[in-house]
């Protein structure tokens, strides 16, 4: 017999009135106690610290704490608690319910022993088969006597698993595995058996993905010899060294290992290619030079060899210039050459140059170093706000040495930079001065806590000479503006001659900063800066700027904004640079 419909809308109304007290029945509260350690553990991973914003029924509630002791004593399992004690219980009413869950975690237990052993055909080698094993046992993640947790054994073994197949015997695997724990005792004694396999040698290298591009540019970039012994470390620099071409998008270079003697791992790589042409249209704005604009493109095929030609144009409203550069592929002793020409026109502080270089250069980048060695022809054009005119030229050998030790490319909070430069021209060999430019600069990041890093800087240099007049205005030093000291203008610290700001012989300034997180990735910053550029030594006199900034580590690196203000110019000044590719 069918309902009325007054019985339908009852019970619909009773059901709507139902729902939201349900839902306020399942909020609850949870209170976890115990050791700090234990605790935390239990709040980032326990399903119930994590389901307590979740509207659940009652019911299901109850089948989570019952459920809770036993899912808490294995997680402390992984951190070494082997003997915990927990329990679980729902106080409160409907609507303030709290779940107290009470942990007493028990004694850590301690790695009693380690038994490490290597078999297979590294015994045919025991000189080697030692030295790895005493490797092995310095492992920082275990080791006797030291507390054990699930994470660190699975560190160790494959820390050790690595190693062997690392050099020698990339097949090597796991042959026993076995951790024996002793709750009573809260000890744990650890054994890891390892085969190392054959020991393998180098095949011929293949390469796949090429269309576009010629196989002789992934060849010339092969150390590999057929018949020498394996070591992963090749395979690694030879898709590090690949990857940084502009030639290729993706590449892969992995061994194959053959089963069966005489045990040869040919060298396989897949290369996904990268169009032939790039280009890149670019806008900013710079407190130093203005507005910019700028349009770039390279070409990755000259001549069907590989050779990379490049092109750029910049506009800022202090700063033209074009670039134009041919790179040839990096030779087998790690070096690249270069062929380039440029042409810049600037306005600084009254100050009106025209230069114009021609040049080749040789570089070669590490891990951590840089070196390149330039020969460049330089001529410039300069005018001083009086009219008078100067024509230097020079034909320059110089050569740069960078190293970086950071933490971090993008956000480095440890480590340093280093940079020496050195370069000089003779007079009478396209030259119109004899002169030496010796040049420094180095940059250390300490951390401060969790939240902050201090910054140094230091910049020295000098370039030694009868006539400056003679020198080119890159060969001088000036100082002032965003990257140098704050609270003057950019390139405002230099010579005062003509009613204009040239280029000194002499220049030192100096950095100290600080940056504290304030939210997410924001940091707040203050300043001090103090340096300047003269012709002399005897002519210095260092200017001083203190301010104050903002920095947002963003994916490109650190963007920041400063006010400062100068000391002896008694301004302030603004600087910021913000930028956008498309």
């Amino acid at each position: 017999m069918p309902l009325p419909h007054t019985c339908f809308a009852s019970a619909a109304a009773a059901l709507v009135l139902a729902l939201p007290a349900m839902a306020q029945e399942a909020g609850y509260t949870v209170e976890i106690r115990g050791p700090g350690e234990a605790v935390q553990l239990l709040e980032r991973y326990l399903d119930l610290y994590k389901w307590r914003s979740r509207g659940i029924e009652l019911d299901e509630l109850r089948a989570v704490i019952e459920r809770t002791p036993a899912d808490a004593q294995a997680l402390l399992n992984t951190a070494g608690y082997f003997d915990p004690q927990v329990s679980a219980r729902l106080e409160g009413e409907p609507g303030r319910y709290r779940v107290r869950v009470d942990v007493t975690p028990g004694p850590p237990t301690q790695v009693r022993r380690i038994e490490l052993s290597l078999q297979g055909e590294i015994d045919d080698d025991p000189a080697y088969r030692e030295r790895l094993l005493r490797y092995l046992q310095r492992d920082p993640a275990l080791g006797e006597g030291r507390r054990f947790t699930q994470g660190g054994w699975s560190t160790y073994k494959r820390r050790a698993l690595n190693a062997l197949q690392f050099q020698r015997y990339p097949a090597a695997h796991v042959v026993k595995s076995e951790a024996r724990i002793e709750p009573a005792a809260a000890a744990a004694d650890l054994t890891l058996v390892l085969n190392s396999g054959p020991l393998y040698r180098y095949g011929e290298v293949t390469v796949d993905g090429l269309s576009r591009y010629p196989e002789s540019l992934v060849h010339d970039q092969v150390r590999i010899d057929p018949g020498d012994e394996f070591k992963r470390r090749d395979l690694q620099k030879l898709q590090s060294d690949l990857q940084d071409m502009p030639h290729f998008s993706t590449v892969i270079v992995e061994p194959v290992l053959s089963g069966d003697a005489p045990y040869l791992a040919p060298v396989h790589v897949t290369v996904q290619e990268a169009p032939l042409h790039k280009l890149t249209l670019g806008v900013g704005y710079s407190t130093n030079t203005g507005f910019r604009g700028e349009v770039s493109h390279r070409y990755n095929n000259v001549a069907g060899r590989g050779w990379v030609l490049d092109s750029r144009v910049k506009l800022e409203q202090l700063e033209q210039s074009l670039d134009l550069g041919l790179t040839f592929p990096k030779e087998a002793n790690g070096y690249t050459h270069r062929v380039y020409f440029s042409g810049e026109r600037s306005t600084s502080n009254n100050l009106d140059s025209d230069t114009y270089k021609a040049g080749i250069s040789r570089a070669t980048k590490g891990d951590r170093i840089d070196r390149t060695i330039t020969l460049e022809y330089l001529t410039e054009r300069r005018e001083l706000d009086d009219g008078t005119t100067e024509n230097p030229q020079t034909l320059a050998l110089g050569v740069q040495w960078i190293r970086r030790e950071l933490d971090s490319q993008r956000n480095p909070r440890d480590g340093s930079v280093l940079q020496f430069e050195a370069g000089g021209g003779v007079r009478g060999v396209l030259s119109d001065e004899t002169f030496l430019r010796l040049y420094g600069r180095g940059t250390h990041y300490w951390p401060v806590g969790d939240k902050g890093v201090a910054i140094s800087r230091l910049e020295l240099g000098q370039t030694l000479t009868q006539d400056r007049g003679g020198v080119p205005t890159d060969f001088l030093f000036r100082a002032g503006g965003s990257h140098s000291v704050r609270g003057y203008d950019y390139e405002s610290l230099g010579v005062a001659r003509g009613g204009s700001i040239q280029g000194g012989r002499v220049i030192a300034t100096t950095t100290l900063e600080y940056q504290h997180a304030v939210y997410r990735d924001w940091r707040a910053a203050v300043f001090v800066d103090h340096g300047d550029a003269a012709d002399r030594w005897a002519d210095y006199s260092g200017k001083t700027g203190v301010g104050l900034g903002a920095r947002w580590v963003s994916p490109v690196g650190v963007l920041g904004a400063d006010v400062a203000y100068g000391l002896d110019a008694q301004q302030w000044r603004v600087y910021f640079a913000l930028g956008m590719a498309f």
